[in-house]
């Protein structure tokens, strides 16, 4: 019996089988989406800051990382295959190594979340700026919820097992 059998979901829309053949292909087009708004809402940020005329935070390395790092977290996740993690495979450590791998993507992810936060708490929030002064550690906190939110929807729409969608 195939581990992707209808008979074994618990759900009535299982892995995408209601949405037919384009139920993968749009999961990746929304999760790519969702990455280009995070990375263009931080842009933007960044870009509005530089235009007020009189601002009293400037942005630096510390507003950058954050992204950076949850970006790396997200290439992490997306590159882990799923057979990996399943244990399919001849050798016994490729699953050990896969979720090591998988732990490592999340937590960077994570991370990069924490960080956003904290620097917008630290460097915007504790020094009592204007909202429109913190506009950019607004913009970095929605960046990674964002990049995250992509990374979930992209590591469930490539979980879709390809013959079952005929692709």
């Amino acid at each position: 019996m195939d581990a992707f059998d209808n008979n074994n979901s618990i759900f009535i829309c299982g892995k995408f089988q209601c949405c037919g053949t384009k139920g993968r292909q749009f999961g990746v087009y929304f999760a790519g989406m969702l990455f280009a708004l995070g990375w263009w809402m931080f842009v933007d940020g960044l870009s509005f800051s530089s235009i007020l005329p009189d601002r009293k935070a400037y942005a630096g390395f510390e507003d950058w990382a954050p992204g950076i790092v949850t970006t790396l977290g997200m290439f992490i996740v997306s590159l882990i295959d799923k057979e990996a993690l399943r244990g399919s495979t001849f050798d016994e450590g490729i699953p050990w190594r896969a979720r090591l791998f998988l732990f490592m993507g999340f937590a960077m992810m994570a991370g990069g979340f924490a960080g956003s936060v904290s620097v917008l708490v630290v460097k915007y929030i504790m020094h009592d700026l204007e909202p429109i002064d913190s506009y950019v550690g607004i913009c970095a906190v929605v960046q990674c919820g964002l990049i995250m939110l992509s990374t979930a929807v992209l590591w469930i729409s490539q979980d879709v097992n390809e013959n079952q969608l005929g692709i």
